[in-house]
């Protein structure tokens, strides 16, 4: 599987590592595993720098569309994703822009610190 994740018990987030080509199913059943984890609501640091992906824009507006709907039944964790494949980047940043608008907090970076320190200052605003 091209994503997986650990807990972090220190930050009590979410360390999830993305390499090689991720596809829409692969979100879509890390999703599933979080969900079933009860993880959704942790914070999560992506670190996808090893990945590229054959997600479409369509794709994402379904991604958005399920991200609101858990937030219906769970609060979601905000999720720092980091890339330097411009593919990546462009899915991603949509999926922060449009998923923002359901109330989602997600943003993307291409350093791995920033994306740390940002995570780091939401989850503060949040306690």
């Amino acid at each position: 599987m091209p994503i997986r994740y650990s807990v972090d018990p220190i930050n009590r987030r979410l360390l999830t590592y993305a390499d090689g080509v991720v596809t829409f199913h692969d979100i879509n059943a890390h999703l599933d595993y979080e969900q079933r984890n009860r993880d959704l609501d942790r914070p999560e640091l992506i670190d996808a720098r090893g990945a590229q992906t054959t997600v479409t824009g369509d794709q994402v507006r379904e991604l958005v569309k399920r991200a609101a709907d858990m937030l219906r039944l769970v609060d979601l964790g905000p999720t720092a994703i980091v890339t330097t494949n411009d593919v990546v980047y462009g899915m991603a940043r949509m999926y922060s822009v449009l998923a923002e608008g359901a109330g989602v907090v997600a943003e993307v970076f291409t350093d791995i610190d920033a994306a740390t320190a940002w995570l780091n200052r939401v989850t503060l605003d949040e306690n």
